[in-house]
């Protein structure tokens, strides 16, 4: 498949490591799927970024930060919705919501 990927595990991060605790204390008291996450990879074959992410956050204003974030202004990207990365209790978990740029 050719893609690349992190070690990254979200709940190892928020549970044992506390990745959020310098800048959002405030989510102390929260469980990781209570928030909206996502995942980036890269796929070597297509030469392209490929974002997973909760459908609360996709939309404009995120994307550019997640670009932003992850260096990936001068590259492609695809975005999906994946129901794995849902906020825990939200209903929809469908997937078919997909953009490219």
């Amino acid at each position: 498949m050719g893609l690349i990927d992190s070690p990254f595990q979200h709940v190892t991060e928020w549970e044992q490591r506390q990745v959020y605790m310098p800048h959002f204390p405030e989510l102390n008291s929260s469980e990781y799927q209570e928030v909206p996450r996502g995942r980036v990879v890269y796929s070597a074959t297509k030469q392209r970024a490929i974002v997973y992410m909760d459908r609360s956050i996709f939309n404009d204003a995120y994307k550019q930060k997640i670009k932003t974030h992850f260096d990936l202004l001068n590259c492609k990207v695809s975005w999906k919705a994946d129901p794995h990365y849902r906020i825990f209790g939200n209903a929809d978990h469908s997937v078919e919501k997909q953009d490219a740029s």
